[in-house]
């Protein structure tokens, strides 16, 4: 495609670009034209995860039957060794005030919805080991946790932390045994759309993979807990389990989920929220930090 030409060719207007590198514009207020060029990623390695977007709509693009309902429709894909284009339809943004009981069965029944579709065959692996932590990392987090805690002098119980670095590994273990599913990799409010019918629509497939739904689902609810929209994580996985149940009549327990849940939150908070709450306020970084509280 060429980009220059295209856009001259049709009314557009920029609505995104910045620090992940991709470019993004409305086309004739009804599409919209992602470009990503590899040499404008500010991570190179990044390119990669885009391409698995980029394929990962081009398989289903392929599919006789179609898409599923929560992909967005797909007009054009192009893929490069440098460079990608997607031209899809453009939805309209979900308004966090509208975050009530109903809206979240829907956001649970799509994220169910693509938890039980095939993983495609370019996307499968081998399951890889335990990600175990090194003596290292472990002393890595452990300083990058007590710097955030140092801002905020005794408001929190340094055994906590303690306690996470010394079961980390243990725990990593007992959560690598759960069932792997197809995963959107970074499931959060601002990567869900809506269509015309009110159904839900899931964009930003960068993430897409092998992985475990309980992951999918402690990554929505914590994300929305750290924008200060608050939902229990237990109520959000009992919703879950009930809607896998009427789309495939399988039936999870939500108690096992909600260890997982817990299990994944312990994980991610220990290894990375320490990097993003440095200046934050003792309200927002005590909401990480209590994730790590294990009985």
């Amino acid at each position: 495609m060429n980009m220059e030409g295209y856009l001259a060719n049709h009314d557009n207007r920029p609505i995104g670009n910045g620090r992940s590198g991709a470019e993004i514009w409305e086309i004739e207020e009804k599409y919209v034209l992602k470009h990503i060029r590899k040499a404008n990623l500010p991570d190179a390695g990044a390119f990669p995860l885009y391409c698995n977007e980029a394929y990962f709509y081009r398989f289903w693009g392929q599919q006789t039957g179609g898409a599923p309902s929560f992909l967005p429709k797909v007009l054009e894909v192009q893929a490069t060794d440098d460079e990608i284009f997607i031209l899809m339809k453009r939805y309209q943004e979900l308004s966090r005030a509208e975050a009530d009981d109903r809206l979240l069965r829907k956001i649970m029944g799509t994220l169910a919805m693509i938890h039980t579709q095939d993983i495609p065959a370019f996307l499968r692996q081998e399951q890889r080991p335990p990600e175990y932590l090194a003596r290292e990392q472990i002393e890595s987090c452990l300083a990058g946790w007590r710097s955030v805690l140092a801002e905020h002098p005794g408001a929190f119980d340094e055994r906590i932390l303690a306690d996470t670095a010394a079961d980390i590994n243990e725990l990593i273990g007992w959560h690598h045994e759960e069932p792997q599913v197809l995963t959107h990799g970074d499931f959060h409010w601002e990567n869900l759309l809506r269509r015309e019918n009110g159904d839900i629509v899931v964009c930003d497939w960068q993430g897409v993979g092998a992985g475990d739904a309980s992951g999918d689902i402690s990554f929505f609810v914590s994300r929305l807990g750290a924008d200060g929209t608050g939902i229990e994580p237990r109520k959000a996985a009992e919703i879950y389990c009930q809607e896998r149940l009427a789309l495939t009549g399988e039936r999870i327990e939500s108690g096992d989920l909600v260890k997982h849940m817990e299990a994944a939150n312990v994980i991610v908070s220990f290894r990375f929220w320490h990097e993003y709450l440095h200046g934050s306020s003792r309200e927002r970084v005590g909401g990480i930090y209590e994730k790590m509280r294990t009985e």
